[in-house]
């Protein structure tokens, strides 16, 4: 392999190594805001207090939520899933904690899939 090509090599391996990573910090993420805002959402509800906090946990939700659900295709792709996997991995995102189950489900996946994309680094 040339020398271009092995740079290839490399950048794509850290690409799919940062595309897991992500995933893994977006579902735990995810599993922890959406119950925030949900009892914050409520407080503020009930008691008139924190629109400052909706507001930011609110955004934080948004956004990682959005990452989420981009990179669940990305994921889908690298580790061979059907529709119905990836549909599972969609919905999880709109119920309270269950990121967190789906991500640790999945961990040996995405672990074994760092590992086959590691062996190419420069020693």
């Amino acid at each position: 392999m040339t020398a271009g090509g092995s740079r290839r090599r490399r950048a794509a391996d850290l690409a799919v190594r940062v595309v897991l990573r992500s995933f893994q910090v977006a579902a735990i993420a995810e599993g922890g805001l959406l119950p925030a805002i949900l009892v914050v959402a409520l407080i503020h509800w009930v008691s008139g207090w924190g629109a400052m906090v909706v507001a930011v946990i609110g955004a934080s939700h948004g956004v990682v939520f959005s990452v989420y659900l981009l990179l669940t295709p990305c994921i889908a792709r690298l580790l061979g899933w059907r529709w119905h996997r990836l549909s599972v991995a969609a919905s999880v995102a709109v119920v309270p904690f269950a990121t967190w189950v789906f991500e640790r489900q999945i961990r040996g996946e995405l672990d074994r899939c760092a590992d086959r994309h590691r062996g190419h680094e420069r020693a």
